[in-house]
């Protein structure tokens, strides 16, 4: 029986590896996803993207470019000039960013005739409203109607029902190698320490007793 596929939105990120380890432990055959939106991190995502494909030996890797959500601007996360911290973190979100994203995975789907889109967003608080739980229930409604080639792609979030702390635990199982992640928006060497994802990150290990295996700025 051929294996179902699954397109994984990876950005090399903690939770989306959580996710995509997921998918992968039920069976799916993995397609990453990786998009190139002008992130002032993207050096060191792609790196880990490059090394997470190689750990599950992953055969097929998109990486795609849209440049021009680096040219609209809107967001920290985008401007090497203006370092987050948790006084501003607010700056982080990029403008319909995971809309984009939604969309750009959804026709790669289609192509590829996959069954699900899988997405690392967790529940808890969300920054972006286009990262909440109701949004990606909106966005299945899009994709039942505005697709063709495949009609019966789902949206797959199998962390929406748990903070970071949970996904920190769930990898932990899923054996995820966390050291070939990055959660920081500011730096690409050691991570900062003090912005609303590296917090948010020490918090998750510390509460699981775990030992966090990236290096922190000191």
């Amino acid at each position: 029986m051929k294996n179902k596929k699954a397109i994984c939105l990876i950005s090399g990120g903690l939770d989306s590896a959580v996710a995509s380890a997921i998918t992968i432990n039920e069976g799916y055959e993995p397609i990453f996803l990786f998009l190139r939106y002008g992130q002032k991190t993207l050096e060191k995502e792609e790196w880990c993207l490059d090394k997470l494909t190689k750990y599950w030996k992953v055969k097929q890797v998109y990486k795609v470019d849209l440049p021009w959500i680096k040219e609209f601007g809107g967001s920290a996360l985008l401007d090497k000039n203006i370092p987050l911290d948790e006084i501003n973190f607010r700056l982080e979100y990029v403008p319909f960013r995971n809309s984009i994203f939604l969309a750009v995975a959804t026709a790669l789907a289609e192509v590829e005739k996959a069954d699900i889109i899988v997405v690392g967003s967790t529940g808890g608080d969300h920054i972006c409203p286009d990262n909440r739980p109701e949004f990606i229930k909106a966005f299945q409604k899009i994709i039942s109607m505005g697709t063709m080639l495949k009609k019966d792609i789902k949206i797959f979030h199998p962390l929406t029902k748990t903070d970071k702390t949970g996904a920190v635990k769930i990898g932990e199982k899923l054996k995820v190698p966390f050291e070939l992640t990055w959660s920081c928006h500011n730096k690409i060497d050691f991570a900062c320490g003090h912005c609303s994802n590296c917090l948010s990150r020490i918090e998750a290990f510390n509460l699981n007793v775990f030992r966090d295996p990236i290096e922190y700025e000191k």
